[in-house]
C-alpha cells in the first residue's frame, strides 16, 4: 500500500503543477495578449476533480482525513480499535454509494453524449475516471480497517481508560 500512495502523491503532485502551469500561462496571455488560454478552465476543472477523488485514497492510507475524537478520551483502550475500523468501514460504504451514483451520472453523460464546451472532452469519462477512484478508495479504506483490526492494542493508546468497561 505504500507504493500505491506513493503513485497517487506523485500524480496528484503532476496534477497540482499541471493545474499551476495552465493558470500561469492563462493569465500570462491574459495580461500581454488579451487572449486567454483555450479551455484552461475545463483543464483545471477536470484535473481538480481528479486530485480531489486521487487524493481520497491518499488521505486514507496515511491517516490524514479530518477526524473527529470527541470521545477518544472516555472510550477503553480495547474500543478504540474498533471505533477506528468501524469509522473506516463507514467511509468505505460512503464512497462506494458516491462512486456509485457517480458511475451511473457517468453512463447518462455518455448516453446523452454531453462534452465540455471548448476542448469537446466528453463528461461521461471524466465522471468514469472519478467513480474508479472512488473504488479505489473503497479498497483503501477497507484495508484500514483490516489493518486496524490486526494492529497492536498499543497503536491505540491513549489518555483515557485503560481497558474498562464504559
Amino acid at each position: 500500500m505504500n507504493k500505491l500512495g506513493h503513485l497517487f502523491a506523485a500524480a496528484c503532485g503532476a496534477l497540482v503543477l499541471f493545474m499551476m502551469g495552465v493558470t500561469t500561462v492563462d493569465v500570462a496571455l491574459r495580461y500581454f495578449l488579451n487572449a486567454p488560454l483555450k479551455g484552461a478552465f475545463e483543464m483545471t476543472e477536470i484535473s481538480m476533480a481528479m486530485v480531489i477523488f486521487g487524493g481520497m485514497s491518499l488521505a486514507a492510507i496515511r491517516r490524514e482525513h479530518i477526524t473527529v475524537d470527541l470521545l477518544e478520551s472516555k472510550v477503553p483502550r480495547w474500543a478504540r480499535r474498533w471505533q477506528r475500523v468501524a469509522g473506516d468501514l463507514v467511509c468505505a460504504l460512503a464512497v462506494a454509494v458516491l462512486g456509485w451514483r457517480i458511475w451511473v451520472r457517468g453512463g447518462a453523460l455518455l448516453d446523452s453524449r454531453e462534452t465540455t464546451l471548448v476542448l469537446g472532452v466528453p463528461r461521461g469519462y471524466v465522471a468514469y475516471a472519478m467513480a474508479v477512484l472512488c473504488v479505489v478508495a473503497v479498497c483503501v479504506f477497507a484495508y484500514c480497517a483490516w489493518r486496524d483490526a490486526r494492529a497492536p492494542e498499543e497503536t491505540f493508546a491513549g489518555e483515557g481508560p485503560q481497558g474498562t468497561a464504559l
